[in-house]
């Protein structure tokens, strides 16, 4: 196994989570809609390649990013291209008038070079036209002789974000509206399924809106961090793929030190590793290890959690921005930190109302955590919580 840092994998690099895998496919069979609950590099989107390569018989499944959508008819002008490109037209000879006049209409005003036996396109169509109607017309109508679609949609909340920074709150509640109205139609239930994630969490978004009974029709499935087997087993796939030799102990004492137990981490511990053992030409053990660690927090690294300041900057207003580094800088400097203090800290900063959303968010995108106690917060991750108080504090 590779060790590919910092994008989704495929193929032979996925490390394969039967238990989260098998809870998706039974709420997909079961009919539902559902959305992948988790931060940042939990490994959602390489799930999400293992299923699209991994399809059973009778499923399809079509994946597309929609990160950089900002307009609601932009949305469903991205879905509607990338379903007619799919193999779910393949092998189709003949369709429903209005399947045709749809297809024909979406076909003459988005960029796309299909063969369709049963579509003729005499000339370029400049009309304008809604792309969610012909959308939501081509699903309908779309005869998959009993098998399911899934069209599966990452970074759905980052495409609702969007649409609420670049336009209004009001065009974001009626994207959602528009989206709970697609799923919910009679014509389309049985057939066509939507598997939405994304690197930020949907709930805090929904809520900002007030919008939260628009999106009920999800089952919310959490993709948790690995267990120590699987973050043991992933390790040693890893190195082993490298040559690397490591005693027991080590592995148990990096497990330990990276705390917070995602692909990802443990995929920056073992780059470290690799290169520690190359340099070293010995049995990686504690002392090693450590000095592994180390070099995780060499200055290289920090574009993997720039990312994380830069979204407080980028998505907080000033007094909401402050709050949140300042609660940060706190807990990384002191561990933890009690509700109270939390609730003194947004007094200070002026934000009473609104400081229980942004520390929501903070949870939900992964910058802290209260599983251990309710009532006091920590960072999720011990490598952020270092990373944090190196270079930010």
């Amino acid at each position: 196994m590779r060790n590919t840092i910092g994008v989704a994998v495929s193929g032979e690099d996925f490390y394969e989570r039967p238990k989260v895998i098998n809870k998706i496919k039974r709420s997909l069979e079961a009919g539902n809609h559902v959305y992948l609950s988790a931060p940042r590099r939990v490994g959602k989107t390489s799930i999400m390649n293992f299923l699209k390569d991994n399809q059973p018989k009778g499923w399809t499944y079509v994946y597309e990013i929609t990160e950089s959508v900002g307009e609601i008819e932009e949305f469903y002008k991205v879905l509607a291209k990338k379903i007619i490109e799919s193999q779910v037209f393949k092998g189709v000879s003949k369709a429903s008038d209005r399947l045709k006049k749809s297809l024909e209409i979406l076909i003459q005003h988005i960029n796309i070079s299909v063969d369709l036996p049963f579509i003729k396109i005499a000339t370029q169509n400049t009309d304008k036209i809604s792309f969610s109607t012909e959308f939501e017309k081509i699903l309908e109508e779309l005869d998959l002789n009993g098998e399911y679609l899934v069209i599966m949609i990452d970074e759905f909340p980052k495409t609702l974000e969007n649409i609420l920074n670049r336009k209004s709150k009001e065009e974001a509640l009626r994207f959602l509206q528009i989206f709970r109205d697609l799923v919910h139609n009679p014509k389309i239930a049985g057939k066509v399924q939507f598997l939405l994630t994304g690197s930020i969490g949907l709930p805090p978004i929904v809520k900002k809106l007030d919008g939260l009974h628009l999106i009920t029709m999800l089952n919310v499935i959490e993709v948790p961090p690995l267990s120590t087997e699987e973050a043991s087993n992933l390790l040693l796939q890893i190195l082993a793929h490298y040559k690397v030799e490591i005693s027991p102990e080590a592995v148990e004492t990096v497990l330990k030190e990276i705390d917070w137990l995602i692909p990802f981490h443990v995929q920056l511990a073992a780059q470290e590793i690799i290169d520690v053992y190359e340099t070293e030409g010995k049995v990686i053990d504690n002392a090693l290890v450590m000095k592994a660690f180390t070099q995780i927090l060499h200055h290289r690294n920090s574009i993997y959690f720039e990312i994380y300041l830069e979204r407080l900057k980028k998505n907080l207003e000033i007094p909401d921005y402050k709050f949140a580094n300042q609660l940060l800088d706190k807990i990384a400097n002191q561990d933890t930190i009690d509700k109270a203090d939390i609730h003194n800290l947004a007094v200070k900063n002026k934000v009473p109302e609104t400081y229980k959303a942004t520390l929501e968010s903070l949870v939900y995108d992964g910058y802290i955590i209260n599983h251990d106690d309710a009532n006091r917060y920590r960072f999720s991750s011990s490598i952020f919580k270092l990373w944090w108080k190196k270079y930010v504090c």
